[in-house]
């Protein structure tokens, strides 16, 4: 596993540009002092979570183009269930968790409408902003809920259909009040489990006429403030779900209306491509040659298994070095965020390590793609060497 942390990339905002990453915690009594490179939960009873003492470090990328910071959802601090056992640790509340991400150098949080209701958006709000967070996007939940067992866009009861609608415009109007430029809609319980279950062309035209009418609504409260992406994942919950792949998310958005399609994008996520047996490089080479990478979710994921939002990173580090390669060349502008999730088998104490690992990883990789020579790459390339080319990108990944 990838840890060390390369020098002069995690910084105070306001702090010089070369100063290495420090990583605090509180003592019993509140007072912050250094632990051994981890994060924990534990929060001083005298100090509530909207009133940090200090300003936290945030880990920053060199040369990163556009928006730099790096995000994570409050779903990735869980309490540690599992389809087969139940949680290992108690749960933070979700609003609790926003200082925690903030200790753990993110510069942005995410949250689904069922982690952070309309309800609570302005507390949201005060404990983000006391520490230096932003919202780099919100998502409804169509999966969660009982009612949409069988999907919320796709369902074959109309009045579920016109429930999920309501669901997400409900969003769209959070999304604006907090402050986020991005909607992600993940696929959840879109699909079937038996075949003939559903008529797939008309699920499709369902899925279209909704984000139609997702698009139109927000267009006209808040013109092109809010852009959607559309996450895609092949299968868990559902055997089979629609928009499986990248591919058919832009088929998809091909066929929304035209003064639609402008906000509508893509989230890949590395696990759901690996999970489907593809290559997460080339999804967002296709998102980005569409102009449609709008957010990206990175994590590790071993092997075509379940989803396990493993640290990025650990499983194929020449892969995410590559990753980082195109996503340089491309002067990506958005934050780069996280989708993991700290594993059952953490304690409390060191629920955070999942986010310290993930962002360490990603700055030790991306130090190391800036420095791939791209001429040699070039060069490689005229001279059909694909063997001499792997063995160059392994070379700047672990060294002479």
């Amino acid at each position: 596993m990838l840890v060390k942390p390369a020098l002069g990339l995690t910084q105070l905002e306001s702090a010089p540009a070369r100063k290495s990453i420090r990583v605090l915690k509180k003592d019993d009594k509140g007072k912050r002092i250094r632990h051994r490179g981890r994060l924990t939960c534990q929060q001083s009873p005298k100090e509530p979570p909207e009133s940090p003492k200090v300003m936290h470090e945030r880990y920053k990328l060199r040369q990163k183009a556009g928006v730099n910071g790096l995000g994570a959802g409050v779903w990735n601090l869980g309490p540690g269930g599992d389809p087969f056992g139940g949680p290992t640790r108690e749960p933070i509340p979700i609003l609790d968790r926003l200082p925690l991400l903030a200790e753990a150098g993110m510069s942005f949080y995410e949250a689904h409408d069922v982690e952070i209701p309309a309800a609570d958006v302005e507390k949201a709000l005060k404990i983000a902003a006391a520490n230096g967070l932003k919202c780099a996007m919100y998502t409804p939940s169509f999966f969660a809920d009982r009612i949409f067992k069988d999907g919320a866009m796709t369902s074959n009861d109309a009045s579920i259909r016109a429930r999920g609608l309501e669901n997400a415009k409900r969003a769209v109007d959070t999304t604006h009040v907090l402050g986020a430029k991005t909607m992600v809609f993940w696929n959840g319980r879109e699909g079937f489990d038996f075949v003939l279950a559903k008529n797939g062309r008309d699920s499709f035209k369902r899925l279209v006429e909704g984000f139609n009418a997702v698009g139109q609504y927000s267009k006209e409260k808040y013109g092109d403030d809010i852009r959607f992406a559309l996450e895609a994942k092949p299968n868990e919950p559902r055997a089979n779900m629609y928009l499986a792949t990248v591919g058919e998310v832009l088929y998809l958005i091909s066929r929304l209306e035209e003064e639609i399609r402008p906000l509508f994008g893509a989230n890949p996520e590395t696990a759901h491509s690996r999970i489907a047996g593809l290559d997460y490089t080339w999804d967002v080479e296709l998102c980005l040659e569409a102009g449609k990478l709008f957010h990206i979710h990175l994590n590790a994921q071993d092997g075509q298994r379940y989803d396990q939002d493993l640290p990025f990173g650990y499983t194929e580090p020449l892969k995410d070095l590559a990753l980082l390669v195109v996503l340089q060349d491309a002067e990506y502008e958005g934050p780069l965020c996280f989708d993991v999730k700290a594993p059952r088998t953490d304690d409390p104490k060191n629920i955070a390590d999942i986010l310290t690992v993930s962002s360490n990883n990603l700055v030790w990789l991306w130090e190391r793609a800036l420095a791939v020579d791209r001429k040699k790459i070039a060069q490689f390339r005229a001279e059909n060497r694909a063997t001499a080319l792997s063995g160059y990108l392994a070379q700047c990944l672990y060294g002479t």
